[in-house]
């Protein structure tokens, strides 16, 4: 029985899964290869500290990127098995991955492995999604096997999600270290890390909910209008770093999920970001867990962008040990 993917096939799916999305597109995390199989590591060089002291994001964004991976592989007929937080004694190290060959591959996975390539973050105002109630049901089917739960925050809730984003912002205006870390990753272009000018909007924030960026060139019909999009949200019964990367897988598979039925999305990061936003979600979408994530589902307006938001190349990523 084959035991590992050929090196073609792995460095693909490698890349395929670095289309991730992540905190300021940081992209925190890189894979070891060894005779036996695949380790993913954070990469904490890339933390956010400002952002993000706890890490929480970090391992987020590294459990959306062992989801895509995963999606990557089966579609290319390898399966994976996967033992989380493996070394107790190495907090970098996340997940250990095994592979065998298979046939079974469904229309769903190929479906989920194609939107890998055509999701896109989308910062501006986006239509109400058509038929929400038959697409929850099934991301909450998805979601619920990773032992993460999914709730729609309902239309009343709005509000005072909408203010608790514009405390965080006013607080983050006046924070220098912030600032100066927003600065860095966001709206320079000039390296494949962070987030190029092309994928903000034009103006601090077109969206309630969403962060304050600087100003980018992002253009879309929508640019004036309400948000109308629906948002999600993942919660898990307890708080460890284990609940935050099964929230990253759980976060990766709505987002490929929603893509491949046509929808558009955009990960809502800042309003998780502290505990005392933590707290005020919990009680506001009156959940008995821990808020981790939360998503924005809807419809855009203007056209995909062309380009997608530039990314490491495969040999920062992926090491290989030596015998």
């Amino acid at each position: 029985m084959e035991t590992m993917p050929d090196r073609r096939t792995l460095e693909s799916a490698v890349a395929s899964a670095g289309r991730t999305p992540s905190l300021h597109n940081s992209q925190p995390w890189r894979w070891v290869l060894d005779a036996d199989g695949l380790t993913l590591f954070s990469d904490n060089d890339r933390i956010l500290p400002a952002t993000d002291p706890s890490g929480r994001q970090m391992l987020l964004s590294c459990g959306a990127v062992l989801h895509h991976l995963r999606t990557a592989l089966i579609a290319r007929h390898w399966a994976t098995e996967v033992e989380r937080m493996p070394d107790p004694t190495n907090r970098r190290c996340l997940a250990t991955l095994r592979f065998h060959r298979t046939d079974a591959v469904s229309d769903i996975d190929l479906r989920m492995a194609e939107a890998i390539g055509h999701r896109r973050t989308e910062r501006l105002p986006m239509e109400a999604p058509p038929q929400w109630e038959q697409t929850e049901s099934a991301l909450q089917t998805l979601v619920e096997s990773t032992g993460v739960h999914l709730s729609a925050i309902a239309e009343h809730e709005r509000p005072a999600l909408e203010e608790l984003s514009r405390r965080i912002g006013g607080e983050r205006r006046s924070d220098a270290a912030y600032q100066t870390e927003l600065s860095w990753w966001a709206g320079h272009g000039m390296y494949p890390d962070g987030i190029p000018p092309d994928a903000l909007p034009p103006g601090q924030r077109t969206v309630a909910t969403e962060r304050e960026f600087p100003p980018g060139s992002a253009t879309g019909d929508s640019a004036e209008a309400e948000d109308r999009a629906a948002i999600l949200l993942l919660s898990t019964t307890t708080d460890t770093r284990l609940d935050w990367l099964r929230s990253g897988e759980a976060l990766s598979a709505v987002l490929l999920a929603c893509t491949a039925r046509g929808l558009a999305t955009c990960s809502v990061t800042h309003l998780t970001e502290s505990e005392s936003a933590r707290v005020f979600l919990r009680d506001t979408a009156r959940i008995e867990g821990a808020p981790q994530a939360m998503i924005r589902v809807g419809v855009r307006s203007g056209p995909v962008p062309d380009a997608a938001t530039p990314r490491r190349p495969i040999s920062e990523i992926l090491f290989r040990t030596h015998p």
